[in-house]
């Protein structure tokens, strides 16, 4: 078994994306248009969060601040917005909080990456650091500059508006299916693409892979590897922070305090299991969408006798099982090579044994 997942690591890979659209359109056919479409809004962050953590996998850092870097990206598209006393459709366009929480969350990518680079902090306890630090600083900044508790709202604070597709949007199904969302959407899904190919498509992505792989192979080709540590790092936080922002300007229109809720961690949790693949996280961010929108969905259904507890946990249930599903690809992995060490070991063996015998006979 270890050996058939070793040769056909690659079959296997592609053949679970293929698995997972199947599922997915599988899906679609037999639910209602609303769930669906509450699924692929809510699955947005997911994305965008996946993204962000695969960048920083790829070249060679976990990525565990994405939590606060969401969290970050969020209180500033509101900040960023907010203006009291002003009528609605007078307040600032929300694409501007967007930017600036893209903005910010690639500026705390960038110090995130000289932390650790330069300075030689240790990941765990930066990224812990950083996360406990935006949570507790957005709270302390919502309530001192703007005398709110729990919740950053105002009428002046517009959500982004939706976009309809010109050729599609009268298509029966598909129209009412992918039309209609906020353009952060159809930017996640642009950023997938994007992302599939910088890293697959050119020099520097393949510079970004080869630093992830082996550090020291790079180096030697001559690759700046804290350079391109930086750079994916830097892109990683833009992600995070877009993610982030659509969270309190697509989704609530609001700041509420600690509103990522675990979503960071999340996405992490679909990069791993989508094996860093941009086109399988978008798939896996879709299931996670569902899961969230099935827990609202089975909550306003009075005829679904279920603890309300048990439906909010759906999203958790669902990271849960991707990370079993991770750990047991990773022990396969070790067995896989320790198992071809093994082997490659007792080769050597082998033929140091054989020469030892020819020589003792001659």
């Amino acid at each position: 078994m270890i050996e058939f997942l070793n040769t056909y690591s690659r079959q296997l890979r592609i053949g679970l994306i293929i698995a997972g659209v199947v599922i997915v359109l599988l899906l679609l056919i037999g639910l209602p248009m609303t769930l669906l479409q509450s699924s692929i809004r809510l699955a947005t962050p997911y994305v965008l969060g996946s993204l962000a953590a695969l960048l920083a996998s790829r070249a060679g850092v976990l990525n565990l601040a994405i939590e606060g870097k969401m969290l970050l990206g969020a209180f500033v598209a509101v900040v960023t917005v907010y203006q009291p006393g002003v009528l609605p459709d007078q307040g600032r366009d929300p694409i501007l909080g967007v930017l600036v929480a893209a903005l910010f969350g690639g500026g705390l990518g960038f110090i995130f990456a000289v932390l650790y680079l330069r300075i030689r902090i240790n990941l765990v306890i930066l990224a812990l650091a950083v996360n406990l630090f935006v949570a507790n600083a957005t709270v302390f900044f919502m309530r001192v500059l703007f005398g709110a508790f729990g919740t950053l709202a105002d009428p002046s604070i517009r959500s982004l508006s939706t976009l309809q597709l010109p050729f599609i949007h009268d298509t029966p199904f598909l129209g009412p299916l992918l039309s209609g969302y906020q353009i952060v959407v159809y930017l996640a899904w642009v950023m997938v693409l994007v992302v599939w190919v910088l890293l697959f498509r050119t020099q520097f992505g393949r510079h970004i892979r080869a630093v992830g792989e082996n550090r020291e192979a790079a180096e030697s080709v001559g690759i700046n590897v804290t350079r391109v540590q930086i750079f994916a790092l830097t892109l990683s936080g833009t992600l995070a922070g877009m993610a982030g922002a659509f969270l309190s300007l697509g989704v609530l229109s609001q700041f509420v305090e600690n509103m990522v809720s675990g979503r960071g961690w999340t996405s992490i949790t679909i990069s791993l299991f989508a094996f860093e693949q941009p086109i399988g996280a978008f798939v896996t961010a879709l299931f996670f969408g569902l899961a969230e929108a099935l827990s609202f969905y089975l909550q306003s259904r009075p005829e679904v006798n279920l603890p309300p507890d048990l439906l909010l946990a759906l999203p958790q249930i669902a990271t849960i099982t991707a990370l079993v599903l991770v750990a047991l690809r990773i022990r396969a992995a070790e067995l896989v090579k320790r198992r071809t060490f093994a082997q490659q070991f007792g080769h050597e063996l082998d033929k140091l044994r054989q020469g030892m015998l020819a020589g003792g006979q001659d």
